[in-house]
């Protein structure tokens, strides 16, 4: 299948880079053209366990390529991932306008059906609003019956862990409103789920929140379990032995609940304000 994968931070490079692994054709776009030429050059912006050598072998064999043109990337692909930055705002919302101008571009550009998939961490209807930019980019052109499907399918990668969570799913989920798109993503994700279905599917506001919701409890579970080393501390407990004793109870497990100084890093802060 033909990919093209916009954005090539931290999603967008693993995403694009498993896809191809699986024998897919990916063009990764990016603005930024030092590090575009950087990547051609076999130069990984970041690291994480085995994306290097999955992109530079990947990239030897034709299978993934990147670019700076998002028209050419487009022009190619049946399928377009969105995987471009949300950063917060200053009351604590998402910008959109990174998504906006990308969604916007695709709709210029757009010269057969394709398949467009927010990747990105975005609010509850964004879907919707990504439709109505590409809409309005191609009626503006003159092609308002060119017809397009739009869908959501989030991140659930760990750092540190991401390629194995990419090609190893708990779950895969898909959100969007046409049967045809549901059948070409659900095409491109079977090797990834060969043993097992960890396909979920549902609708795009569904996976949308899927997200947020997902974020949010693991941040609650950090909270928590803070809050309990708190009392811990007043009463001369091990925290040690309670969080032992709560994480054997399989409804409750022992992932999250290690207490420290709180959650961080670049998504759970944001998301849990974004979900506020």
């Amino acid at each position: 299948m033909n990919i093209a994968v916009i954005g090539t931070g931290y999603v967008g490079l693993v995403s694009g880079t498993c896809f191809a692994e699986m024998g897919n054709h990916v063009i990764c776009v990016d603005i930024d053209e030092d590090k575009i030429a950087g990547l051609t050059r076999g130069e990984i912006p970041i690291y994480e366990p085995g994306l290097s050598e999955l992109v530079l072998s990947n990239h030897k064999d034709g299978r993934l390529k990147f670019t700076t043109s998002l028209e050419d990337a487009v022009h190619a692909s049946r399928m377009v991932f969105i995987a471009v930055g949300t950063p917060p705002l200053e009351d604590g919302g998402t910008d959109l306008g990174f998504i906006e101008a990308v969604a916007r571009e695709i709709g210029r550009n757009l010269h057969d059906y394709a398949v467009i998939v927010t990747k990105s961490t975005v609010p509850v209807g964004t879907a919707a609003k990504v439709r109505g930019w590409g809409q309005e980019e191609l009626e503006a052109e003159g092609r308002g019956s060119l017809r397009f499907s739009v869908a959501s399918n989030p991140e659930f990668l760990r750092e540190g862990s991401a390629i194995g969570d990419f090609m190893r799913p708990d779950r895969v989920i898909i959100g969007t409103d046409n049967h045809y798109a549901l059948d070409m993503i659900k095409q491109l994700y079977a090797p990834f789920t060969m043993n097992h279905d960890r396909l979920i599917t549902m609708g795009i506001k569904e996976a949308e929140l899927t997200k947020y919701a997902a974020n949010a409890m693991l941040a609650t579970k950090i909270s928590f379990i803070n809050e309990i080393a708190h009392i811990c501390d007043e009463l001369g407990i091990d925290i040690e032995s309670v969080r032992k004793g709560i994480g054997a109870d399989s409804r409750i497990g022992y992932s999250f609940i290690y207490p420290g100084v709180g959650y961080g890093g670049s998504c759970f802060p944001k998301d849990v304000k974004a979900i506020i």
